[in-house]
């Protein structure tokens, strides 16, 4: 039976994706060119292979006169979300979006990585404008959302890298 990690490696493999395994840690780490932004993602597989995550880490903190007000964004945006969440350190201002689902026996199908990863990286092109206004246009929270909410998500492929 494949490890978990080999379940990432596969996918990327298959989608003719670079990346790079970070020693002898269950962790990979690539990026990735959306419609609306530039940013690097990390896949990890759980202890015992108990889970496969992805994260994918926004290139700008939010500093710290920022963080309330993109805090209440997240927080607006999480909401409605069906899967997955952003996240933000309240200490540096690091904004990241988490998707994650446990693993029972198998170490994890192609399709299930490729929804996990998909789905994470189709979020955060969606809504990467609203927090790039939230941290630099000094809008509300609200009014940087509105683009977002307003327009379906793109169903277009996207580059990897």
């Amino acid at each position: 039976m494949k490890s978990a990690i080999e379940s990432f490696v596969e996918f990327f493999e298959k989608q003719g994706w670079s990346y790079r395994l970070d020693g002898d840690k269950p962790v990979i780490h690539t990026g990735f060119n959306g419609n609306n932004g530039i940013w690097q993602c990390v896949a990890i597989a759980g202890p015992q292979d108990l889970y496969l995550m992805f994260l994918s880490l926004l290139p700008c903190k939010a500093v710290s006169g920022r963080r309330a007000a993109c805090a209440e964004l997240l927080t607006r945006i999480n909401y409605g979300l069906t899967q997955g969440c952003f996240e933000m350190d309240f200490e540096d201002g690091e904004i990241r979006f988490r998707t994650s689902i446990p693993l029972a026996s198998d170490a994890g199908s192609l399709e299930l990585v490729e929804h996990l990863v998909f789905s994470n990286l189709c979020t955060v092109d969606r809504f990467f404008g609203a927090i790039m206004k939230m941290l630099y246009a000094e809008v509300s929270p609200k009014t940087a959302l509105k683009p977002a909410t307003a327009r379906k998500p793109s169903t277009s492929r996207f580059e990897l890298n």
